[in-house]
C-alpha cells in the first residue's frame, strides 16, 4: 500500500530550474518536496561543456550539477529519488502519485525538461544499449578506439563530437541539411579534427547489425559505413505522459506559461525545458525556477495573512 503525505509545493525534476525553485521556496520559510527519477541536474549529467553560465568555469556539466544539488541538501530540502507515474487534480489539490508513494500537496512546479528525440528509423528502439546511445557522456567510452556515427548538425552534435574525438578513431557526423546549425565556435572546434568528416544532406536509412549488435549504417543515398555505434542529437521533445490529466495548454514546444511561470492551472507552474520559450539554456531555467517559486510565495503569504 502506497503511503500519502503532504507538502505546500511539489517540484517535479531536479534540473536547473526544480533546484532554483527550491532553493527560493526553502529560503522564504517553505519547505518543498524535490522529485527527481534519475540524478540531481538532469541533463547537465550528460553535458560535456558548459561555456556561456556566468560565474561557471569549469564548464563540465556534471560538476555544476553536483554544486546545484549540494546548495539544497545544505539548505535542507526534502529529496527523494522517484518517478512520477500520474497527477490527479481534486478541488485545486494535487495528488502527485509516484511508482512508491502518493503525496499532496496545493502546488505543483513541473520541471521535468525535455527527452530526447527517437531516432526516425524502423526498429531503432531494439538497438539501445546495443550500439544506439542518446549520451556520448553516459556510453562514449565503450566505443574506444571504434568508429561512430553522430546524427545531427546542432549544438548538442557538435559536443558529443568534441567529447569523441579522442576516444573514438573516427567520427561520422551525418547532417540532414546542407549547413550545420550548431555555432561557428563549436564547429571549428569540431571539424579542425582529422578524424571527424561531415557527411550532407544524408539521413540513416537503415541499422545494419551482426548478432543485434550494429556494424554499420546505411544512408538513404544507398552509401554504407562502418560504424560500432550511433549516437542521437537531434533535439528533445516534452514528455506528456505524466501530467496529461491535468489537460495543460501546451503547443509541440512544450507546457504553455504565462510571464509567472503559471500554466492553465493556477495552481500548477512550469520551468526549464518543460516550458515553451524561445531558449533552452541553464541560465533561463534557473531564471524561471526562481520567478515560478517567487508568485508561489506571494500567494502562500497573501492567503495565510
Amino acid at each position: 500500500m502506497k503511503s500519502k503525505s503532504s507538502y505546500d509545493v511539489i517540484i517535479i525534476g531536479a534540473g536547473p530550474g526544480g533546484i532554483s525553485a527550491a532553493i527560493y521556496l526553502k529560503r522564504a520559510g517553505i519547505n518543498p518536496l524535490v522529485l527527481e527519477a534519475d540524478a540531481p541536474g538532469g541533463t547537465l549529467n550528460k553535458t560535456h561543456k558548459i561555456e556561456n553560465y556566468p560565474g561557471y568555469v569549469d564548464k563540465d556539466g556534471t560538476t555544476l550539477a553536483f554544486r546545484m544539488y549540494s546548495q539544497i541538501e545544505e539548505l535542507g530540502v526534502t529529496f527523494k529519488t522517484e518517478k512520477v507515474i500520474n497527477i490527479e487534480n481534486e478541488n485545486n489539490f494535487h495528488k502527485v502519485i509516484t511508482e512508491n508513494n502518493v503525496y499532496e500537496c496545493k502546488y505543483i512546479i513541473i520541471a521535468t525538461g525535455k527527452i530526447p528525440r527517437k531516432l526516425d528509423i524502423k526498429d531503432a528502439d531494439k538497438y539501445n544499449g546495443k550500439g544506439v546511445s542518446y549520451c556520448t557522456i553516459c556510453d562514449g567510452t565503450l566505443y574506444k578506439g571504434k568508429t561512430i556515427a553522430i546524427v545531427g548538425g546542432g549544438n548538442s552534435a557538435m559536443e558529443s563530437a568534441s567529447y569523441m574525438k579522442d576516444i573514438a578513431k573516427k567520427i561520422y557526423i551525418i547532417n540532414r541539411s546542407p549547413v550545420l546549425r550548431a555555432d561557428e565556435k563549436e564547429q571549428k572546434e569540431v571539424l579542425n579534427n582529422n578524424n571527424v568528416e561531415v557527411i550532407y544532406n544524408s539521413k540513416i536509412k537503415e541499422i545494419i547489425d551482426k548478432q543485434g549488435l550494429i556494424t554499420g549504417i546505411k544512408l538513404d543515398n544507398e552509401k554504407q559505413l562502418e560504424v560500432s555505434a550511433i549516437f542521437v542529437c537531434i533535439g528533445q521533445e516534452s514528455n506528456l505522459a505524466y501530467y496529461q490529466n491535468l489537460n495543460l495548454k501546451t503547443d509541440n514546444l512544450g507546457i504553455i506559461v504565462d510571464v509567472n511561470m503559471k500554466t492553465s492551472d493556477d495552481y500548477v507552474y512550469a520551468c526549464g525545458d518543460a516550458i515553451s520559450k524561445s531558449l533552452y539554456q541553464v541560465v533561463t531555467a534557473v531564471s524561471e525556477g526562481a520567478i515560478a517559486a517567487t508568485n508561489i510565495i506571494k500567494n502562500i503569504k497573501k492567503k495565510s495573512n
